[in-house]
């Protein structure tokens, strides 16, 4: 029987580090069937796939890489404001400094897992 994810993810992947660690933070729980890992670009340009995103999604976490929160302001541009919204940057990962590690992505996913339970 196939597991259905506990909510749904996306992430501003960036230009850098700290975007890279949003893109595989939620490849990760994608791939481990936790969460359903959705196109922020698609919210942009498909008006009528946000709006039935609104009323579809019960359950999102939005990614950022940066304080800017670009998701963020994209989603709530789009009239979605019913998520929990994470910065890579609040984990202690540092613009151009901090190295991909999959110790600091766990470290991640872990506070994403405990706050979507």
């Amino acid at each position: 029987m196939e597991t259905l994810p506990k909510y749904h993810i996306l992430s501003c992947s960036g230009a850098s580090n700290t975007g890279k660690y949003s893109d595989e933070v939620a490849r990760i729980l994608m791939g481990s069937g936790e969460a359903k890992m959705q196109c922020l670009a698609r919210f942009v340009i498909d008006n009528q796939f946000a709006i039935n995103s609104k009323n579809d999604i019960k359950k999102l976490v939005v990614l950022d890489g940066r304080p800017i929160n670009c998701a963020e302001k994209l989603m709530k541009m789009n009239g979605l404001e019913n998520f929990q919204h994470i910065n890579t940057t609040d984990f202690d990962i540092v613009k151009g400094n901090t190295p991909f590690s999959a110790e600091k992505a766990n470290e991640i996913i872990e506070h994403i897992k405990k706050i979507m339970q």
